[in-house]
């Protein structure tokens, strides 16, 4: 991710390797070719990519050097001749003032303590344009959905959410505040919305779920147990309820995205809405 403690491993990098156009589908209909975009914290890049098609550069960033080694194999260091990749970290960005149109986060701030947050918001301010957009798509916990609902499930989602150390409860209901906190960081709201990241769409796809919950959660368990977030035991009861989980037809998964785009504020402006371009159709 985007922050100084390292919490890539390669099972995590793989995972997020399966995402893509999906994850920027709300953002595309306010983007237009000749663009220049930031993705700060783009990981493994595949979402980074879906932009290529839709402006005119993009720009990934991550502060890890594994993230963007699996970005530049994923997609081709040089495949694309409007896309490349940094290392450089989203709360000291090596660019200069106003170099982008648009700058997109997806599940970053969500990790992020609230003095990173309006770190990084900052930075994304001082690097677009006048009138650049923002967009932001990250977790809300309230809105996942869970079948069968049991002890043992709920345990592997805190697991997760120990490994990411996080001690502010809001943090895990972050997507359904995202336009209070783009407001009061000098962004204008324009657009909200919300989408499913579907873990259980058929049969493979729940045994894809099942493979990577569990391979996630071994991935995990010595750091978890090192830390003292965990015992041993307790994560193989969260494996184990994974893998019963994965044996019933019918479950279902479906992580929460909230997502929401807006517009860079002038610095002398208050929260007052400009006279804004029209919005893309279904998109106001």
């Amino acid at each position: 991710m985007t922050t100084s403690t390292s919490r890539h491993n390669d099972v995590i990098v793989d995972f997020q390797s399966k995402r893509g156009e999906s994850s920027a589908a709300f953002f595309l209909p306010f983007l237009s070719p000749g663009m220049r975009l930031l993705d700060a914290g783009c990981g493994p890049g595949t979402i980074t990519a879906a932009f290529c098609g839709a402006v005119g550069q993009v720009v990934g960033i991550d502060i890890e050097p594994k993230a963007i080694t699996a970005a530049r194999q994923l997609t081709g260091d040089g495949a694309s001749a409007n896309l490349r990749f940094e290392v450089a970290d989203m709360m000291s960005l090596p660019f200069g003032p106003q170099e982008f149109d648009a700058v997109f986060f997806h599940a970053v701030l969500y990790h992020q303590p609230p003095e990173a947050i309006e770190r990084a918001l900052a930075e994304a301010r001082r690097v677009l344009k006048p009138d650049g957009l923002i967009a932001t798509r990250d977790a809300d916990v309230g809105g996942n959905i869970l079948y069968p609902d049991t002890a043992g499930l709920h345990l592997a989602l805190d697991l997760w959410q120990r490994w990411y150390e996080h001690s502010n409860a809001e943090a895990l209901q972050f997507g359904r505040r995202q336009g209070v906190v783009l407001r009061a960081n000098g962004f204008d709201p324009i657009w909200s919305g919300a989408s499913y990241v579907n873990h259980s769409a058929d049969a493979a796809a729940r045994r894809d779920t099942t493979r990577d919950a569990i391979a996630s959660l071994r991935g995990l368990s010595s750091g978890l147990v090192a830390k003292a977030l965990a015992e041993a035991a307790e994560v193989e009861t969260a494996i184990d309820a994974w893998r019963q989980w994965g044996e019933v037809p019918d479950s279902v998964y479906l992580r929460c995205r909230c997502e929401c785009v807006a517009r860079k504020l002038a610095a002398d402006s208050d929260v007052t809405p400009r006279p804004a371009r029209a919005l893309p159709r279904g998109c106001g």
